[in-house]
């Protein structure tokens, strides 16, 4: 975010920040292509700085999106769902005299909505969400800009809609009995608590060349309506409890370079994930009559490199970029599906594979053009592909401008 202006009265200073993104693009699923559509977003952030010790960050922020991210499930393959979000919050900053430390309260509240086909209603999507949280982080500046941090979140995921769909309904659009751990009526709704520490670091540390950061969170999730499945199919009293550890780290290695002969600034940075969860539920396919022990445990790990070219003026800079990412997740219990649908010997795993390209450039003060594409492609070992793609490729491309204040 860009802090460009600021306004003085009485004993209180105003920083206001506004950035603004319109895009237009079209997304396509493996032959098939949706129509072209429109992202949007915004947010708004009048910093308020009562002292030097004292800061103060309301923050207003939503999203349209019409062409759908690569990023996203494709769940049945479908291709035109389009999502919208609003999110409210408020945060301090406080900075106690003669010390290196920051601490920062905040809550907020955000709402999702969810749209799988086009004809839907706002409003009415089956995984449309609300999140209301408070939070709390400390910050060492130890050495300008490098730091470390320690956090703790608690927040309630709250699907108001999902109970009055699917869930009645006892089927799914084929007709198969429902997984019987999402027979409740709010199986989705959690209350989540998340530790996270993280730090960055120069090397070498007295003339820095490269930045280091490494970063580790742990995230309790407590369903609050979702019962234990047990080998008969049955629901037991005790209700399902995740835990999820992640890790991840980063290098990243700023350098001025020559390029067809021009002075420019490349940002390299290689990044790597590792993550686990660990569940207590099971599931049990009634339309088989089979049971899977330990089917939403899974370990996680991913890997790739990114590059920025930037050049001109370095306040506002044309810049160019290109990433690469792999990841595959790996299930601990639950099984891979033949064609047929008939459960093989196989744990099931999935492979992703991300190359993103951009391009921006300066085109008057605050403005900027931006073009990006995305592709996508995911393999599995899971070949039952009925109600849900598990073995696709997909693409999006995007144009249009940001804003900055």
């Amino acid at each position: 975010m860009a802090m460009l202006a600021s306004a003085t009265a009485g004993a209180v200073e105003y920083v206001p920040v506004f950035n603004a993104t319109l895009m237009g693009g079209q997304y396509f699923f493996q032959a098939q292509k949706a129509n072209l559509n429109g992202n949007a977003s915004v947010v708004f952030a009048p910093m308020m700085k009562t002292s030097e010790r004292w800061s103060f960050i309301p923050m207003m922020a939503s999203s349209f999106q019409g062409t759908k991210g690569t990023e996203s499930g494709v769940g049945a393959g479908t291709l035109f769902q389009q999502q919208m979000d609003h999110r409210i919050s408020f945060g301090a900053v406080h900075n106690p005299e003669g010390s290196t430390w920051k601490f920062k309260p905040g809550l907020s509240y955000k709402r999702e909505f969810m749209k799988e086909t086009r004809d839907e209603t706002w409003g009415k999507g089956l995984f449309d969400y609300e999140k209301i949280g408070v939070g709390f982080e400390a910050e060492n500046i130890y050495k300008e800009p490098f730091s470390y941090r320690l956090g703790l979140d608690l927040f309630r995921i709250h699907f108001p809609n999902y109970q009055s769909l699917e869930s009645k309904s006892g089927v799914d659009p084929n007709g198969n009995p429902l997984g019987r751990e999402l027979a409740g009526k709010n199986v989705l709704d959690t209350y989540n608590t998340q530790l996270s520490a993280s730090i960055t670091m120069p090397y070498p540390y007295d003339e820095p060349k490269v930045s280091l950061s490494a970063g580790y969170s742990f995230l309790f999730q407590n369903y609050i309506d979702e019962r234990l499945v047990d080998k008969r199919g049955a629901l037991a009293n005790a209700g399902r409890k995740d835990f999820q550890q992640s890790l991840n780290g980063s290098i990243g290695y700023p350098r001025p370079v020559k390029l067809f002969g021009k002075d420019v600034r490349l940002d390299s940075t290689v990044g790597v994930n590792v993550a686990m969860n660990s569940s207590n539920q099971n599931s049990f396919d009634a339309a088989r009559a089979h049971y899977v022990e330990d089917s939403y445990s899974y370990y996680s790990y991913g890997i790739g490199p990114s590059f920025t070219f930037a050049w001109g003026d370095p306040k506002r800079p044309a810049w160019t970029g290109l990433s690469f990412r792999y990841n595959k997740t790996q299930y601990f219990g639950r099984l891979a599906q033949d064609n047929a649908g008939l459960y093989t010997f196989e744990r099931q795993f999935q492979s992703r594979y991300v190359l993103g390209l951009s391009y921006g450039y300066p085109i008057a003060p605050g403005f900027s053009l931006k073009v990006q594409t995305n592709m996508l492609w995911i393999r599995s070992n899971n070949t039952f592909e009925r109600n849900y793609s598990y073995n696709y490729r997909t693409t999006n491309y995007l144009m249009g401008f940001t804003y900055e204040y």
